[in-house]
């Protein structure tokens, strides 16, 4: 179950490229809360906040409590996304969507896969044709890594989505016959494209 980390934010009354340059210079980030048919509310954070929620566990997908500083008005939402300077890497706008805690949300979440397969001991060559999933759930319910244990994948071995763990209150978004990833004999292996291509003719 996702824990809802609370991020205080600053009002932000001005706005354009001048304004959001001085934020910056004033180590802040500029941001904005949009979503569920309210206004869109322009806002600045600290870029520590941020980062520290991205090196969580559940990642973008954590669920926070967002609070105005001097107030205790308060508003569930998730980063929907992150801007970096594309030479340092170094944030430059966070979109923050609003949810409703009732409601499903939608999330992309990485597949891990551990151990050292059967099959690629006896020569085989290991195909991941999916690193990340869609989920459907309640935000109470996001989960932030999705890890499987392949050490029992043997040689001509598909591991499909209906094999990977099962979370209370979680759904794939695509059908348990999808294709995750493959072992095959060196040399004979598809790509991760023409797998992808054989799942849509299982469906």
């Amino acid at each position: 179950m996702s824990n809802i980390t609370e991020v205080v934010v600053q009002s932000r009354e001005k706005l354009g490229t001048g304004h959001s340059r001085r934020l910056r210079h004033a180590g802040m980030v500029p941001s904005v809360v949009y979503g569920k048919d309210g206004d869109s509310v322009p806002v600045s954070v600290e870029p520590k906040a941020i980062g520290k929620i991205i090196q969580s566990e559940t990642g973008m997908n954590t669920v926070l409590n967002l609070r105005l500083a001097g107030t205790e008005e308060t508003r569930h939402v998730m980063i929907k996304s992150l801007d970096r300077h594309p030479v340092t890497d170094r944030l430059m706008h966070v979109d923050f969507l609003r949810i409703d805690m009732d409601k499903k949300v939608r999330a992309v979440i990485p597949v891990e896969l551990s151990g050292f397969a059967e099959g690629v001991k006896l020569g085989g060559h290991l195909t991941i044709v999916r690193h990340k999933l869609e989920i459907e759930c309640l935000p109470s319910n996001l989960i932030g890594v999705i890890k499987v244990d392949i050490s029992d994948l043997g040689l001509n071995s598909t591991l499909r989505i209906g094999d990977l763990p099962q979370f209370e209150g979680v759904e794939y978004i695509l059908g348990p016959k999808r294709t995750v990833a493959t072992l095959r004999m060196a040399g004979t292996e598809t790509t991760a494209e023409a797998e992808a291509e054989e799942d849509e003719d299982e469906e």
